[in-house]
């Protein structure tokens, strides 16, 4: 049965001898990160944290931008932090606090679910 996702970006998906009719609208978290290497690149910044939702989105889509940095060089992630997938109260707070701990670090990278980067 031909399958058309409007909004799955997992790379496993692209395999065509598991998926063989899987389509979608959207590019896998592969493009994205290397997207987002070339944003960070052009901006100038050498040094970055990442910041994921828990699950397979976010923990994919940093670990594809941490092997798409490693790839294109020039790039150091500074520290890479999970947002857990049902937050208590003040987990955002830690977060930031976490994130301020690398007061040198020139940007943060998200990839998170709407709720999240809200």
């Amino acid at each position: 049965i031909p399958q058309i996702s409007y909004a799955s970006t997992a790379p496993e998906l692209s395999d065509p001898g598991r998926y063989e009719f899987f389509s979608r609208v959207v590019p896998p978290d592969s493009y994205q990160a290397q997207a987002m290497v070339a944003v960070v690149r052009a901006l100038g910044w050498s040094y970055v944290s990442t910041l994921a939702s828990e699950g397979n989105y976010g923990e994919s889509g940093v670990e594809a931008f941490v092997q798409s940095s490693r790839e294109a060089g020039g790039l150091c992630i500074a520290q890479s932090i999970k947002i857990p997938r049902e937050p208590k109260p003040g987990e955002f707070t830690k977060v930031i606090g976490r994130l301020m701990e690398t007061s040198t670090a020139r940007g943060v990278v998200l990839f998170a679910n709407e709720d999240d980067i809200r």
